[in-house]
């Protein structure tokens, strides 16, 4: 089991510290706010744990002796690791804001409108946390928080971004080899990446019957951005993801989307932080930066389904 080191009082360490650097008990009883007499007790403290002197006493000063001259090297320079490391978590605390959000949403969504955010708040370095756990904003592991989900996250306020549709992406090469793709029944001559639960939603809804798919898919991934990855490589595929995270991609003709038809895949998309600490200027940006910028959820060219931003924000901070 372990057991915790019994140090002498933090209090009588620290008059010590500062007693061996101003060599008088009076003039450290002045810089710490004391007495004479409470710096000597303090210091009388410390000798009585120790077992040795620490000043030899004289008329108008006191002076360490060898052991004590070893210590108040020691203190002095924990108590300025002490200070910097304050100094610099209180530092960070301001200039540094810290964002967790999902691997693909960070990847494909936050990263590439980033450099807005940052040119109009050149003074703030951000970090982004893609770890699969939640990470708890309340406790200060993340400032801010982009999930998906109900909306409902205890203690904490969250705003509406967009929904999650889900939509069949391709290739251009996979339309050059197996297409055109006229009817939902032309997408069986691909393989399909992907869950097998949305792949099967999304072809009953064209009324297609989940007998003609296979009982699994070809491959599915840790993340859609992988999924898409392969499908591109391969030529030959055909996946189910989200839009939203590949608008660039869809933009640029590197993906195609065969067909309107979505689904809406469970969760929608919020932005999550703790009320108390809204009105904090590196958080109260971020959160104008994402729910008011122009165009950040008006991606209409990525497919049907994407909520406006207009609809989702009517609150203030």
């Amino acid at each position: 089991m372990d057991t915790v080191p019994r140090m002498p009082p933090v209090q009588a360490i620290r008059v010590f510290e500062v007693a061996a650097r101003l060599g008088n008990f009076t003039r450290t009883g002045e810089a710490l706010g004391m007495t004479q007499a409470a710096v000597s007790y303090q210091i009388k403290i410390l000798e009585d744990r120790l077992g040795f002197s620490l000043f030899e006493r004289k008329a108008r000063h006191v002076e360490l002796t060898a052991r004590g001259a070893q210590l108040a090297k020691g203190s002095s320079e924990a108590f300025r690791l002490l200070e910097r490391t304050f100094r610099e978590v209180s530092e960070d605390r301001a200039s540094v804001l810290t964002i967790a959000a999902p691997p693909t949403f960070c990847s494909n969504w936050l990263v590439p409108r980033l450099g807005s955010f940052q040119m109009a708040n050149p003074d703030l370095a951000v970090r982004i946390d893609t770890r699969d756990e939640i990470m708890d904003i309340q406790a200060g592991e993340a400032d801010v928080g982009l999930r998906i989900g109900t909306g409902k996250w205890s203690g904490l306020e969250a705003r509406f971004l967009f929904g999650n549709p889900l939509c069949v992406l391709v290739s251009p090469r996979a339309v050059e080899r197996f297409g055109p793709f006229k009817t939902p029944e032309d997408l069986l001559r691909l393989r399909l990446f992907g869950p097998v639960d949305w792949w099967r939603r999304w072809f009953g809804d064209q009324g297609i019957s989940a007998s003609q798919l296979p009982e699994r898919t070809a491959l599915e991934l840790e993340t859609q951005a992988m999924e898409v990855a392969a499908a591109i490589s391969s030529g030959d595929a055909a996946t189910i993801v989200s839009p939203i995270y590949f608008a660039e991609q869809l933009t640029a003709g590197s993906l195609l989307q065969p067909f309107e038809a979505s689904i809406e895949n469970e969760g929608t998309h919020w932005l999550v932080f703790d009320k108390n600490r809204a009105r904090e200027p590196k958080i109260k940006a971020f959160i104008e930066w994402m729910l008011f910028q122009p165009m950040a959820f008006c991606l209409a060219q990525s497919g049907p389904g994407i909520a406006k931003s207009g609809d989702a924000v009517s609150d203030t901070l």
